[in-house]
């Protein structure tokens, strides 16, 4: 059986062959009706709810429009022609499940008459299905377990976020060189307590990014096992992004086994420098003791040494000293380079406060002194003296003061009117502004009422449609059912007046086939006895 492809087909055509498709899966084989009832259902399901959500986007005459029909429930916004497509080629796509489960049904319809057809009446052949097998591990139940155990992980992580926060806290207090932890995996491997705040901080953000590590490698490789145990098209995938995605099966399985690889070769990774580093430690790698061994031909310092190493605690504790004291000196360092320029800072900014004083005090002394040290008021000078000014030039002095105070004046009240005009025009502006918002506002209005109203009507005319269409087609099957009616009536009038017209008939021919016997046999004993006679006579 070939499929034609779907995407040519309109959405009426759609329509009618979803309801085909479905009436014919109701009308199948009951077995295969009942394994596949869950999925046919829900397709069917999907498929009237992206029909609806099809009708509300071709209607909706905005860019823009908010669906949730295409990622579980989530309300997501989408431009109206991009959200169409995506709705038609879901609907071919379930479309096209539906058929190919029709043939699936029809072919295992097939077989099984075959196998009816094929076996013998007494050994009856028995099917068993597992419901609880997982197809991604072949085992029923379910053989999947945890590559690490999350409880004791969980537990290890909550003590080194606290361990963490403590370290913080003293390390920002800037008081404590070292500090004690118990909690650290170098103190649980044999190390010493005391740490540095920084080191110590550094070791439990890194264990704690190793425990995440595992954390999620737990995650990915459960939702990695339910991902090729189900049969769905589309899977929600969490682990990854740490929100929920809908995705493709097939986009699902590559993501989370790349995921599932990156996190696994990471902690491989950590987990083969950590043995190889405690490899060489216990080979003393980092170390050398000096041997107690006598040797003739070889001196204590060419030969290294290997023997009475000491136990893994010692090792340790003096790697772990060591490293201690190193980032005691190197804290110590610290401190006294942050003092050194703390001190440096307070010389440089004293300085600069000397020399500020003395500057802003001699432009005193200099304004306070000009005059007498300008020698304009000695009597031995080389200064020009003032002449005496007329009183016509001071009349002159004095019409050019009038004129610029006029001329300020004016250039005053020119400002203050300026300012008042661009007010009014301000004002003007900003009604005519208001007076075209409130028209285009009237007229959004108006045109949104219009397509309310001409919703409202579409929707009440498709209303009174519906009614007219559901009571002819209720008119129709009351006309169809009383023709049924008198047409079985009439069948069975026919049927009990040709009974009765055909008894009528056997009677009367039975009687007439009597009358027949019943004459040749009074004419067979008539020439009997006639012959009897005869003979008698002779």
């Amino acid at each position: 059986m070939k499929l034609t492809s779907l995407k040519c087909i309109p959405v009426i055509s759609r329509r009618s062959m979803f309801g085909g498709i479905g009436s014919r899966l109701i009308v199948s084989n009951t077995a295969s009706r009942d394994s596949k009832a869950l999925t046919s259902s829900d397709i069917t399901t999907k498929c009237t709810k992206i029909l609806s959500e099809l009708d509300r986007c071709i209607n909706c005459k905005d860019k823009t429009i908010d669906s949730s029909i295409l990622h579980d429930n989530v309300p997501q916004t989408f431009a109206t022609e991009d959200l169409r497509r995506e709705l038609e080629a879901e609907l071919d796509r379930l479309l096209l499940q539906q058929l190919l489960m029709e043939e699936k049904l029809i072919e295992s319809s097939l077989v099984e008459t075959q196998g009816r057809i094929s076996t013998p009446s007494d050994q009856p052949t028995t099917c068993t299905i597992d419901e609880e097998a997982c197809s991604a591990c072949n085992s029923s139940p379910c053989q999947w377990r945890p590559s690490y155990d999350t409880a004791v992980l969980t537990k290890r992580k909550r003590e080194l976020n606290r361990e963490c926060i403590l370290a913080a806290q003293k390390s920002k207090e800037g008081n404590t060189k070292a500090i004690k932890s118990i909690i650290a995996r170098s103190v649980l491997n044999g190390g010493d307590i005391h740490f540095n705040p920084s080191e110590l901080l550094k070791e439990l953000t890194d264990e704690l990014k190793e425990i995440g590590s595992k954390l999620k490698l737990c995650k990915v490789d459960e939702e990695l096992h339910k991902t090729f145990a189900s049969t769905s098209e589309s899977v929600t995938v969490r682990s990854i992004h740490e929100f929920e995605t809908t995705v493709k099966r097939d986009d699902a399985i590559v993501a989370l086994e790349r995921e599932h690889n990156r996190h696994t070769a990471k902690i491989v990774a950590t987990e083969t420098i950590d043995d190889i580093l405690e490899w060489m430690l216990e080979g003393w790698y980092f170390g050398e003791r000096d041997t107690k061994m006598k040797t003739s031909s070889l001196s204590s310092a060419d030969e290294p040494c290997f023997d009475q190493r000491g136990s893994l605690m010692e090792k340790a504790s003096d790697v772990q000293l060591s490293s201690n004291a190193n980032a005691m000196r190197a804290a110590n360092a610290k401190e006294d380079a942050a003092e050194s320029l703390n001190s440096m800072e307070t010389n440089m900014r004293y300085g600069l406060f000397c020399l500020l004083f003395m500057y802003f005090r001699a432009l005193h002394l200099v304004r306070r002194e000009m005059a007498t040290w300008g020698g304009s008021n000695d009597l031995i000078t080389l200064a020009p003296k003032p002449t005496s000014i007329s009183e016509e030039r001071q009349k002159m002095i004095q019409e050019e003061k009038n004129v610029e105070f006029r001329r300020a004046r004016m250039d005053y009240v020119m400002e203050k009117a300026r300012v008042g005009e661009e007010r009014k025009r301000a004002r003007i502006e900003r009604e005519r502004l208001e007076k075209i918002l409130f028209l285009q506002w009237d007229t959004k209005m108006k045109l949104s009422n219009q397509r309310l109203a001409t919703t409202v009507q579409r929707v009440y005319r498709g209303h009174l449609g519906r009614k007219v269409a559901k009571m002819r087609s209720f008119q129709l099957q009351r006309a169809h059912s009383a023709n049924i009616l008198m047409n079985a009536c009439a069948t069975a009038i026919e049927r009990v007046w040709r009974g009765y017209c055909g008894r009528m008939d056997a009677k009367y021919l039975r009687k007439e086939m009597a009358e027949f016997l019943f004459a040749i046999r009074e004419e067979e004993a008539n020439d009997e006895a006639e012959y009897l006679m005869q003979r008698r006579m002779w």
